[in-house]
């Protein structure tokens, strides 16, 4: 984790010499030396964690170099920043003011000497950890203590456990699957986070008797995340072979060639089954390839994996299976066989019924969690005994020093993680048990924290922004069974996720033990007492609503870098001293639902000069003021809100890039028009209102990637639909990288043209006169298309042939006219989803449907009785939609 912090602020660092690097005169150079330095220092980081328990000097030095990495950054940013803010008056200007005296006694000899004394306490810092062989265990790539006991607690054997239950049908269809004699059939692998019971059924397969009966030579070969290749190489030979002593020396002497040449024969003359259990990456697997022959073999392998990425790269052909959490049924019969082996009778009976099944809903499903559970209640004899655990379920699952089983076996998955991941996990410890995690939003706090990085990521080409690069990191959470999905778009994107109870558990321990965030329950908590000075992230959680309680300071958390507020409105006027301008090291704040007495945000928001997040959204906010403009390094304003006035500031923020407007504003001061045409970095742009914005010849929107387009509701067909046509082409022009468009606004006529790229459409109250569909189908990259109310006036749509050819998703919604849709051969021979709304007067579906073969969901929704009986079996229209896997109707009994 410290290598993440050092390695976030030797990035934000190279960005400023690269971006800022006019406003660092005078110090440049010491800035480049100190990056460098923060630089080689992370390679003394990279292994130091895992000796942190061992030696106290150790901890110490790397909690103190992570909190030096903090106040470089701090510095430097607030250094430039400053002489940014002050320009005033072009470079040489700048130039001249960099001399002077800044607020709070910045000067160019005093960063100087702040930047040498980081300097010095660096190279302090590496003499500490060469004198404790940090160094060393680096460059020699030894094993360290903790890693090498972890891996001795891990060694797994194939003797079988009896404790099962649920394996059945995943036992039968991986027997199956190996056995079958079909060349091809290689590989089997068992995939889920930990405490699944990965390697429980890897053990069930390797003693299964037609596994036993079929296979010549079975091996059974723990992996770990410390995989010595050479020692692994002979482990397997040895297990196939099963030789006699001499010739266990004699595989020693072997060079790395005749052991692949000896196993790789082997496996082409027998059967063999070969297990490797615990492979946590694609590279360990490409160490153990060569191992085994792809073709003339009738070997196999099964392998158990916490990452999907490792069976995905080693056999696309091979069978994956994917462990789920045991229902509530089978969590129940687990921990009944577990906890009441002793003694079956009618008593325990009872205290199952009547404790066991309150207390299975703690484990969220996870067999290891059920197990250990069980275990303590196998000791408890009595009534008092059960209630007691329930009284106390979460300690026994969680904190007892020897029931840490759960935490550790999920903490491995955590210190597996490269350490820019292990930041971005962390950060999920903000939000609260069961929340869904909006990914576009979290992924932008990693943005304003600095975690994420193109460069340092695969980012180097134009098209690759951060949010793609951050949408990876959470494919790769997900990869590795860290977190689990809630929604996906329509296209397969995770649009939410969510942390396993037990998961969040280790990330909060994980919290705890970095000292990486603080929460505070404004319900629960009367007082707030806590170590404030080296808070660096604060997650407020009002989940009761109660905002009377006078618990916060801002005073106190001097050095904050991120404050989260969720759930239920919390009264801004409640916190004492200062709103905002102590929070001087603030790069999020995301306020979500917060209310102010007067309604207007306060005026020192203005002071946050490192801020790059912020989110008034859904908040009770009607007023921002002018001093926002001051933000100059912000990058995310989210304001969407019912109704708020917004300043003409914007043009002055010119590093925005997702800049959100309330759902209904007004300009201020009054009939001004949104400057928008400096903010040539700008990628979404939502909720902009075409009578709100200044159209110049000047304007370009370069970057800009998503824009949507809306009207205040009390003029929307009052204004001239001319005159909105004008705006909409300009501001669609403007943008020729564009791939997501909505427009809400009575235009009654297209724009002539799109983005090539556009990929994502939406249309709501546009009043088309005619039918769209012979626009819209030639956009070749078009994927979801969403007609939605009064998009369309017309009664008769046609999708012609080739027409459409890459659209995946398509909804009509609240055609009111719309009486006949067609579908000519070879439309939409790409469409997935298909979702039909409230179009009452359409009485039958598209003949054209019938050909579709990749239609795999249709919803009907809230259409005429009449309409869902054709699409029933042995209906009119059945024969239209019998291939579609998917058919759902709601609301469709009228």
């Amino acid at each position: 984790m410290a290598e993440a912090v050092v390695s976030v602020a030797a990035t934000t660092l190279g960005k400023l010499l690269l971006e800022e690097g006019v406003y660092l005169s005078g110090v440049k150079d010491k800035v480049e030396e100190l990056k460098t330095e923060l630089i080689r220092m992370q390679c003394f980081l990279t292994d130091a964690d895992a000796w942190q328990s061992e030696l106290a000097t150790v901890k110490q030095g790397v909690a103190e170099m992570k909190e030096l990495a903090y106040a470089a950054q701090d510095i430097i940013e607030k250094y430039a920043n400053t002489v940014a803010n002050r320009k005033g008056g072009g470079v040489q200007k700048t130039l001249k003011r960099c001399c002077c005296i800044l607020d709070e006694g910045i000067t160019v000899r005093g960063v100087g000497s702040k930047i040498d004394a980081f300097r010095t306490k660096i190279s302090n810092l590496e003499t500490s950890f060469r004198n404790n062989g940090i160094r060393e265990s680096i460059i020699g790539g030894k094993l360290s203590p903790l890693n090498a006991s972890q891996r001795n607690e891990r060694q797994t054997f194939p003797r079988l456990e009896h404790d099962v239950v649920g394996f059945d049908d995943d036992l039968n269809k991986l027997v199956e699957f190996l056995l079958r004699e079909e060349e091809g059939n290689r590989v089997a692998s068992i995939c889920g986070m930990g405490g699944l019971g990965k390697t429980t059924l890897a053990k069930m397969v390797y003693n299964h008797q037609k596994i036993e009966q079929h296979f010549v030579s079975r091996a059974w070969v723990y992996i770990s995340q410390q995989c010595q290749k050479r020692l692994i190489w002979e482990e397997i030979l040895i297990k196939v072979l099963s030789p006699t002593k001499e010739e266990r020396n004699e595989i020693q002497k072997l060079t790395d060639e005749e052991i692949v040449d000896k196993l790789c024969n082997f496996q082409k003359e027998r059967k063999c089954l070969v297990i490797l259990d615990d492979i946590w990456n694609v590279e360990t697997w490409n160490n153990l390839s060569h191992l085994f022959p792809n073709k003339d073999t009738s070997s196999k392998i099964l392998l158990t994996s916490r990452n999907k990425e490792v069976p995905q790269s080693v056999d696309l052909g091979g069978f994956l299976y994917e462990l789920q959490c045991l229902n509530k049924g089978r969590s129940q019969e687990l921990l009944k066989k577990i906890a009441t082996s002793w003694k079956e009778d009618p008593v325990t009976e009872t205290y199952m019924d009547k404790f066991g099944k309150k207390m299975i809903r703690y484990c969220g499903g996870l067999p290891l969690a059920i197990t250990i559970l069980g275990k303590v209640l196998a000791t408890k004899k009595t009534q008092e005994g059960w209630e007691e655990v329930l009284k106390h379920v979460k300690s026994h699952l969680y904190e007892e020093k020897d029931l840490l089983e759960v935490n550790k076996v999920l903490a491995l998955s955590y210190n597996d993680l490269p350490s820019n991941l292990k930041a971005c996990f962390l950060y999920l410890g903000h939000f609260p048990r069961n929340f869904e995690i909006p990914t576009k939003e979290v992924v932008r706090m990693w943005m304003g924290e600095g975690f994420i990085s193109q460069i340092q990521h695969g980012g180097t080409r134009n098209d690759t922004t951060e949010e793609d690069v951050g949408e990876r990191y959470i494919r790769e959470l997900e990869q590795r069974f860290m977190v689990l999905v809630g929604k996906r778009g329509s296209l397969g994107r995770i649009k939410t996720c969510r942390l396993h109870d037990l998961m969040r558990y280790c990330c909060q321990s994980k919290v705890q033990d970095e000292k990486f965030l603080h929460t505070i329950d404004v319900f629960s908590m009367k007082q707030h007492e806590v170590s404030n000075g080296n808070v660096r992230r604060l997650s407020i959680i009002s989940e009761s609503g109660d905002n009377s309680l006078e618990v916060m300071n801002f005073n106190d958390y001097p050095q904050v870098r991120s404050v989260l507020h969720l759930l239920h409105p919390y009264d801004l006027s409640n916190f004492k001293g200062s709103r905002f301008k102590k929070l001087k090291s603030a790069r999020v704040l995301h306020l979500e639902n917060f209310k102010n007495t007067n309604g207007k945000l306060p005026e020192d928001i203005g002071c946050l000069i490192h801020l790059k997040y912020l989110s008034l959204k859904n908040s009770h906010i009607n007023k921002v003021p002018s001093s926002i403009g001051k933000l100059r390094g912000l990058e995310i304003l989210d304001l969407r809100s019912d109704r708020m006035r917004v300043p003409n500031v914007f043009k002055n923020m010119e590093k925005l890039k997702h800049l959100y407007l309330p759902y209904d504003y007004w300009v201020w001061p009054v009939w001004a028009k949104l400057e928008l045409a400096n903010l040539c970095h700008l990628q979404t742009l939502v909720n902009v209102q075409h009578i709100n914005i200044q159209i110049s010849r000047e304007l370009k929107f370069n970057r800009l990637q998503v824009l949507q387009v809306r009207t205040n509701n009390q003029v929307l067909q009052v204004t001239s639909n001319k005159r909105a046509q004008v705006a909409i082409q300009k501001l669609v022009s403007c943008s020729p990288d564009m791939n997501k468009l909505s427009l809400r606004v009575f235009i009654k006529k297209l724009p002539s043209q799109f983005s090539p790229n556009l990929a994502k459409l939406t249309l709501c109250e546009t009043g088309l006169e005619n039918d769209p569909m012979p626009t819209l189908e030639k956009l070749s990259n078009l994927k979801i298309l969403r007609l939605l109310s009064q998009s369309f006036k017309g009664k008769k749509m046609v999708c012609s042939k080739r027409g459409f050819l890459q659209l995946k998703s398509l909804v009509l919604c609240h055609l009111k006219r719309l009486e006949e849709w067609t579908v000519e051969d070879e439309a939409l021979l790409s469409l997935c989803t298909l979702e039909i709304e409230d179009c009452k007067k359409l009485e039958t579906i598209p003949d054209g449907l019938s050909f579709i073969r990749t239609l795999q969901e249709l919803k009907i929704i809230n259409m005429l009785l009449s309409f869902k009986q054709s699409l029933n079996e042995g209906g009119s229209d059945f024969d239209k939609v019998q291939h579609v896997s998917s058919v759902l109707f709601h609301n469709c009994e009228q």
